[in-house]
């Protein structure tokens, strides 16, 4: 009885084993099936992507142009209409727009110095002009014939476009048959972000891009910021789409093209440079992606000269750069000088400064100048500690992901909003471009260097922004890619396009509830004077 017990228990457990690996097979075929599915989801073959990038800026060519390369690295084709570039290379054509700047700086007379001395109000007419002078030099570039001879039914995969000055090259979208259409900008995320992918901004604490507020701003700020923004608003909706549409359509020819707005609101993603560590924190709809600092790599070692340039600074070093539009030989000899005697009177710190031509002044020892700086090494090297800038977008990102405090000369667009955010953070200290001297130079640049807070507040601002769960550019990549993936998705986009300024805001509600106080406060006055009235009425009548 007891060995037949025993082999009942034997055959059931063998029987329980069997299962046991039965269902540990069946599952590892489940997972090994469920990663084929993901990995085959999550794979992107290679894509030709057109890329229209017709902001005439030489530092948002640098942002887009780290997004651009990326692609080329994960194996996509991509085809680069563009007013800036580089040398072509395998699997990365640029088509030059060569008339762009030529139009906007020579024929047009643009002068970027006179425009930083411009109200907020008067920039925004000098920015439509900007927009539809560089549409002009764009449409005439014999580049420009390049794209368009290529034929009607070549095929691209996906249109990425640089929205920053508006989709006069978006025709081509129509041309090839639309593609799906990825926005993204160098600029932030700029208020008329909302006209192209829907959303809301909130004048109350987003500031417009050319004025110098905080996120708390006063009755007074709050007053003058919505009449800019609104203002911004109806010259971009009744003044440049208009004249854009009417120039497109004269070089293009398409007579079945829909209006240029139109083409513009089929985003079906936007990628904006931006992180709270420092911008606005404001709602963005889900296809808006923020990745801030998308075009930080990781640096190279400084060259032997600068190496050893920095090695030898007493207390560190700084680097002085004014970005890619204003150039240090554009500031006139009489401030050059005042710089570098201010830098004379420090000679405990050495002064790596951008200089984009010959400089005919003698420098001190401890001073050098170069056409072109290494800026991310310099900003990552250890011995750093200060950075004179003109508070351009990509310059404040670069030094708050290395932890390098600001000494900040604003000129003009955003560059005054991205200071005072800056000095709010407690990161930096300002320069009146309009009212320089050389001690004022000297004691701000000290200021900043030998008082530790800045420093110490910087490094906090750095360790928020370092601390993401991806890198940026691999982010943008991701999304870029799940458009590729899924070129016909809907489910993100916002849908206050749909409904318009009108419902999206609820002000035909806000009438209404309004329309309803005003009918029920007319009411009670109504019955109130005909009671009124009555009583006064019934006296009358027995004295009669």
């Amino acid at each position: 009885m007891y060995d037949d017990d025993r082999g009942i228990i034997l055959r059931s457990a063998n029987a329980h084993l069997a299962l046991v690996h039965k269902i540990t097979a069946m599952r590892a075929n489940v997972s090994l099936v469920a990663l084929c599915a993901l990995a085959a989801l999550s794979a992107v073959q290679t894509a030709n992507i057109l890329c229209i990038m017709t902001v005439p800026s030489p530092s948002h060519h640098i942002w887009n142009r780290v997004i651009m390369e990326e692609l080329v690295a994960r194996g996509h084709n991509v085809t680069v209409v563009s007013q800036d570039g580089d040398a072509s290379r395998t699997n990365l054509t640029y088509i030059m727009l060569e008339k762009v700047y030529s139009t906007l700086y020579e024929d047009e007379g643009l002068d970027l110095l006179e425009v930083s001395k411009e109200t907020p109000f008067q920039s925004l007419f000098t920015f439509r002009e900007f927009y539809l002078g560089m549409c002009r030099g764009a449409l005439k570039s014999n580049g420009l014939n390049v794209i368009l001879n290529y034929p009607d039914s070549f095929r691209f995969d996906l249109v990425l476009y640089d929205f920053g000055c508006g989709p006069c090259l978006l025709p081509l979208l129509h041309k090839f048959n639309y593609p799906p259409l990825v926005a993204l900008t160098a600029f932030s995320n700029p208020p008329y972000s909302v006209d192209i992918v829907g959303g809301h901004k909130h004048f109350a604490y987003t500031p417009h891009y050319a004025l110098p507020y905080g996120f708390d701003m006063s009755f007074t700020e709050r007053a003058y910021n919505t009449y800019l923004c609104l203002w911004d608003a109806g010259l971009r909706k009744f003044t440049i789409m208009p004249q854009l549409d009417a120039m497109v359509r004269d070089r293009f020819g398409f007579n079945d093209m829909p209006y240029l707005q139109d083409i513009e609101q089929r985003t079906v993603l936007m990628l904006v440079n931006t992180n709270p560590a420092f911008d606005a924190p404001e709602p963005l709809p889900p296809n808006v992606i923020a990745i801030g600092g998308a075009h930080i790599k990781e640096p190279k070692p400084l060259p032997s000269d600068l190496e050893e340039f920095v090695g030898k600074a007493k207390k560190g070093a700084v680097l002085f750069s004014l970005g890619s539009n204003i150039r240090s030989d554009m500031i006139g000899e009489q401030r050059q000088r005042m710089f570098i005697e201010a830098f004379r009177q420090m000679p405990d710190y050495h002064f790596l400064w951008k200089f984009e031509s010959k400089l005919n002044l003698p420098l001190p020892p401890n001073v050098i100048i170069r056409p072109w700086m290494p800026q991310n090494s310099i900003l990552n090297h250890p011995r750093t500690r200060g950075f004179i800038t003109h508070s351009g977008g990509l310059s404040t990102q670069e030094a708050s992901w290395f932890g390098v405090p600001l000494i900040g000369m604003p000129f003009f667009v955003d560059q005054h909003r991205n200071l005072k955010r800056s000095l709010i953070g407690g990161v930096a200290e300002p320069l009146d471009f309009g009212a320089l001297s050389t001690e004022k130079i000297r004691a701000t640049v000290l200021k900043v260097l030998e008082t530790p807070i800045y420093r110490k507040n910087m490094q906090r601002r750095a360790m928020y922004f370092r601390d993401q769960p991806e890198k940026p550019l691999d982010r943008a990549i991701w999304w870029i890619e799940y458009v590729l993936r899924h070129p016909t998705v809907e489910h993100l986009r916002s849908p206050t396009l749909k409904l318009g300024t009108a419902k999206s805001n609820l002000l035909d509600v806000y009438g209404f509830f309004a329309g309803v106080i005003l009918f029920v406060l007319w009411l009670a006055l109504f019955i109130v004077r005909r009671v009124c009235c009555g009583r006064k009425m019934k006296p009358k009548k027995k004295q009669q």
